[in-house]
């Protein structure tokens, strides 16, 4: 489900191909310049086991995986061409100034001992394609594909005890490459300026780590990272044009009924999680004094959504408006530990999910054009974290000596607030496609270890979920009953 948003663009613009007449401008022809910024999530698979020189053991550790975030800075390039009327194909250039940070936190303030393990994903440069399709004259779904190459820091490491502080590389990392993949929407607003929106998947490769460099351990202890990284980029940009002077042919018709009116949607996403595991200690007098940890883990996994809505037009340029989804949302992680000696292997493992999201919230969208509309939202959100259950198993000389199940950690629904911003295109009076961003800010919950096994833990220790996601978003939606009368008597501009 990593491309269900690509594949949804793709969709709605087969969809659009038949709803509208072909048609094109001429500013969308030639050379492009932009300037933007964003947000992103990363998921980061981490393995270690042993290697070559340790003889008779084979161990093995993998997180899959340790989340980071951060924002990014970015500037781009780009060229599009006119093809077979409506639709566009482009090729561009981005970098990006980005810092999407990864830190494992820990500490005992009773020793005075504080510390953290932090890794950083820093520049990126994206060279790949586009193909969108016109869905309106000045309004261009699309989606992008292409190459990425990423820079990163070293796995660092920083220890204070007692006043004495220092730090160093645990492991060199250096530069991966991979893939993207995304979705997006650009819209004219005046005189060559648009307003692009994307949202992206990028899959960088596994890259070897270097465990702590210069100390000769590459033949006892062997790793590997591999980043995937979801961004949110909102981008201004400059279209030169092809230099025509004729009239752009406009054939799609305009839209001019009223945006008041009830609709339905349904459509889907891909969303990532930051879901920091905090534990410390409850002994009294003074809790968290003996120990304390920050764990962030990465959740991703894609989406489908159902939506209820109304839109209220205010004269001619606002709208307002009141929605509700519900989203059958499947956001993983999970981690996995082996030991072999010999013939002998015992194995473990956790998985863990975020599951079946609902979201109520209200609108504010400003009309660019008659039919396409900028917005903000924004309101309440609530989702389930699924229990994280631990697997045990063992053989020995290749016979399977069975193993185990328990819960971890309980499951309990969470709670909290969403901001978001997108845009709107009404293809006829009755059918509008809308692609969106949503930050969605969960309250840190207290949650219960071993329940079923070992209750009796958590007078001892304090575990505490504090999630974080992002999604991208893209629906169709259907009007009903646009007030036409209402839009002739007060007409857009």
């Amino acid at each position: 489900m990593k491309r269900i948003l690509t594949g949804f663009l793709i969709a709605s613009g087969a969809a659009a191909s038949i709803l509208a007449t072909p048609a094109f401008a001429n500013d969308w022809e030639g050379v492009s310049l932009g300037i933007g910024g964003g947000y992103g999530m990363a998921k980061n698979d981490f393995h270690v086991g042993t290697g070559p020189a340790v003889s008779g053991i084979d161990a093995g550790l993998g997180i899959d995986g340790f989340g980071g975030t951060g924002g990014l800075f970015s500037i781009s390039a780009g060229y599009d061409h006119a093809f077979f009327g409506p639709v566009i194909i482009g090729a561009f250039v981005d970098y990006d100034f980005s810092d999407i940070d990864t830190n494992i936190g820990f500490g005992s303030p009773l020793a005075n001992l504080d510390g953290n393990i932090s890794f950083k994903i820093e520049n990126q440069l994206s060279v790949g394609g586009r193909v969108g399709y016109l869905v309106a004259p000045t309004t261009l779904f699309f989606s992008t594909f292409g190459y990425a190459h990423a820079e990163s820091s070293n796995l660092n490491a920083r220890l204070s005890l007692g006043g004495a502080s220092g730090g160093g590389t645990l492991a060199g990392v250096g530069s991966f490459d991979g893939y993207f993949v995304g979705g997006g929407v650009e819209t004219m607003i005046s005189n060559g300026f648009s307003i692009k929106a994307e949202y992206r998947y990028t899959s960088l490769q596994a890259e070897k780590l270097d465990i702590l460099p210069g100390s000769g351990l590459d033949d006892v202890i062997t790793g590997s990272i591999k980043p995937q990284i979801q961004t949110a980029r909102l981008s201004l940009n400059y279209h030169f044009g092809d230099g025509k002077a004729e009239t752009p042919d406009n054939a799609i018709p305009r839209v001019t009924s009223s945006w008041t009116s009830a609709y339905l949607g349904l459509g889907g996403g891909y969303a990532v999680a930051n879901n920091t595991l905090g534990l410390s200690d409850r002994l009294e007098p003074d809790p968290g004094s003996l120990f304390h940890a920050g764990i962030p883990l990465g959740h991703d996994g894609g989406f489908l959504a159902g939506t209820i809505g109304y839109d209220y037009q205010i004269g001619p340029m606002f709208v307002i408006g009141a929605f509700g989804d519900a989203d059958y949302t499947r956001l993983k992680q999970s981690n996995s530990l082996s030991l072999s000696l010999g013939s002998d292997e015992i194995h473990a493992g956790t998985s863990t999910e975020f599951k079946d999201m609902f979201m109520i919230g209200g609108r504010l969208g400003y009309l660019v054009r008659p039919e396409t509309m900028l917005f903000v939202s924004g309101g309440y959100a609530n989702v389930r974290a699924d229990d994280t259950n631990l697997s045990l198993g063992a053989s020995s000389g290749g016979l399977d000596l069975g193993g185990g199940s328990a819960v971890l950690i309980g499951g309990k629904r969470f709670d909290g607030g969403f901001i978001g911003g997108g845009i709107e295109t009404r293809l006829t009076d009755s059918l509008s496609l809308k692609a969106e961003y949503r930050y969605v800010d969960l309250n840190g919950e207290t949650v219960t270890l071993l329940p079923n096994e070992l209750p009796e833990i958590n007078e001892l220790v304090s575990a505490k979920f504090d999630p974080d996601i992002q999604m991208g978003r893209l629906s169709i939606n259907y009007r009903f009953g646009g007030n036409t009368a209402a839009a002739e008597a007060a007409p857009l501009k």
